[in-house]
């Protein structure tokens, strides 16, 4: 028999990729995965470079009531952990001294901010490090004034340069933090001081962490403090950055050089006033931009004024979503009619985007093997006028609430786009709709594989709808109904299948999701349906049916 000590080290490193898998995003993953390192001497010289490449600062907020047991166990607890964590790991935490309203006056945020750079640091593994990585923990979005925000950025400053001494770059840290401390700081100085402290921050990390090539921020919070050191970092790190993830709208520099740029990941706020970065697009293979009322514009990605032409040699995965539905000829992503091209683009989101009809070519005329939308059916019906030859997968959502006035349009545009399928492997539609029932009368989808409801639909009206969707092996579906008579009726006709229906039906269902809305006796229903002789009728009448699940 084999121990761990005779494993090739090939099986030890999957067993060890396995065992802290979540440790690049979770400070507590990572810290249950530093016992791995005291297996034995092969999984020590492999798990440290595994684990120690991420730098990890982690803002964890927590609820208590004030005045009430539940703050003084939440604040024990929250120096338990501390105070355990730096006995045995040599943990950090920083405090932020004041509380802030989440629901009510009643109900308050403490917020303390947790990191293993102190550990990093006396190992001496700063060379190791490649992520920088701040996290947030729910609940989110919970400062609501400026001094809250300021005080959480200098807790994090404070848990990254514990060990700094009073020199000249970090005086400015020092200082606003304990100016701040004895709130003895107006909003100009502190702004100023920040920015300052930020930049010294920046250059300060470039040398404890030289190696850094990727950049992930999870903090949701829109944060100014946050977003100018993110912009600092991002300028410290330019020429060795390969991945960018900002979920807070960052404050980056006019022009992002980044030549070794290969994910990029933004979110873009109008709120905040910000003017896009120029970002160099020749080595990126991945992008992700969302943003809300801010109407994108493909001249980010534009380098000087004189072409015309926006060549993404390497861009394989495209992801653009907005939160809001835009409409009209002046919501177009490609006002100034840039010549677009994607010689290698194999994946492509977009949601809630309108398209040229120029841009739609550029995007699926080079072997496009995924295609997702989500947003206005009619924009999706003019993008798959494209010939979808290439692709392997096609998934179509649609939100009836967000396009009210598509309603009487979907089914003639979603037929449009069905019958034309006909060789993609993966044929997706989810349909949203405002109320519990909604007509699939008119169907006709031929090479749809996968559908999924968010609406209830009688099992009488579906058996005579599924015919129209032959190749259809994934249904998920809801159950609900709003009385007795309706419960009875669903009942007597799932347990009578057999002598409504002379013979099995022809259906490729493999798969069937039935989810339980809106009320406890619907949920009750969907298990009801799970066992007995209704799921035997099932099973007959779809004789290549595997899988049944319920789903609250």
């Amino acid at each position: 028999m084999k121990t761990y000590i005779d494993l090739p080290l090939l099986v030890s490193a999957k067993i060890l990729a396995f065992a802290s898998d979540g440790a690049d995003g979770d400070l507590d993953i990572w810290k249950k995965s530093l016992p791995l390192l005291s297996v034995c001497h092969d999984w020590r010289v492999q798990g440290i470079p595994r684990l120690y490449r991420h730098a990890i600062v982690e803002i964890v907020n927590t609820e208590y009531k004030e005045n009430s047991d539940e703050e003084e166990r939440n604040h024990s607890e929250d120096e338990a952990v501390a105070d355990s964590g730096g006995s045995d790991w040599d943990w950090d935490s920083s405090s932020v001294s004041n509380f802030n309203d989440l629901v009510s006056t009643d109900y308050k945020i403490t917020t303390r901010v947790f990191s293993n750079i102190k550990l990093i640091e006396t190992l001496g593994l700063g060379s190791m490090v490649k992520q920088l990585l701040f996290g947030k923990k729910q609940p989110e979005d919970i400062y609501k004034d400026q001094g809250g925000s300021r005080k959480t950025f200098m807790s994090v400053l404070e848990a990254m340069f514990h060990d700094l001494p009073d020199d000249k770059i970090t005086k400015p840290f020092i200082k606003l933090y304990e100016l701040e401390y004895m709130d003895a700081i107006s909003g100009n100085d502190a702004q100023n001081l920040c920015h300052v402290a930020s930049k010294a921050a920046a250059s300060t990390l470039i040398n404890k962490y030289p190696n850094v090539s990727s950049i992930n921020v999870m903090v949701l919070n829109p944060n100014e403090y946050f977003q100018k050191l993110i912009a600092d970092l991002a300028i410290v790190y330019d020429k060795q950055l390969t991945k960018l993830v900002c979920k807070i709208p960052p404050m980056l520099p006019y022009t992002l050089t980044a030549p070794n740029l290969v994910e990029l990941d933004l979110r873009l706020e109008s709120s905040l006033h910000q003017s896009l970065p120029t970002i160099f697009p020749q080595s990126l293979q991945r992008i992700h931009i969302s943003f809300d009322d801010v109407q994108f514009s493909w001249d980010m990605f534009r380098i000087g004024n004189e072409s015309k032409a926006i060549v993404f040699n390497s861009l394989v995965n495209l992801s653009i979503s907005s939160a809001v539905q835009f409409s009209g000829p002046d919501n177009l992503m490609n006002a100034n009619d840039l010549d677009l091209v994607f010689p290698k683009l194999e994946r492509l989101h977009l949601e809630n985007i309108i398209l040229t009809r120029k841009d739609a070519q550029a995007m699926m005329s080079h072997g496009l093997k995924r295609l997702s939308y989500e947003g206005s059916i009619i924009t999706a019906s003019q993008l798959c006028k494209q010939p979808l030859r290439d692709l392997d997968t096609l998934n179509l959502v649609w939100v009836e609430e967000e396009y009210p006035e598509e309603t009487d349009d979907f089914i003639p545009l979603a037929n449009e786009i069905f019958n034309k399928t006909d060789g993609i492997e993966h044929v997706r539609c989810e349909i949203r709709a405002a109320d519990y029932y909604w007509s699939m009368v008119g169907i006709d989808w031929p090479y749809l594989t996968h559908l999924s409801l968010n609406f209830a639909i009688p099992f009488k009206k579906l058996f005579d709808m599924l015919p129209k969707v032959p190749n259809l092996v994934f249904l998920n579906m809801v159950i609900c109904y709003r009385n007795a008579n309706e419960i009875n009726e669903v009942t007597e006709f799932l347990t009578s299948i057999q002598e409504r229906y002379p013979e099995p039906s022809s259906s490729k269902i493999e798969t069937l999701y039935l989810t339980g809305k809106f009320n406890q006796p619907c949920s009750y229903l969907c298990r009801q349906l799970l066992s007995g002789r209704a799921v035997e009728n099932l099973k007959w009448y779809w004789p290549q049916l595997k899988d049944i699940k319920f789903q609250d």
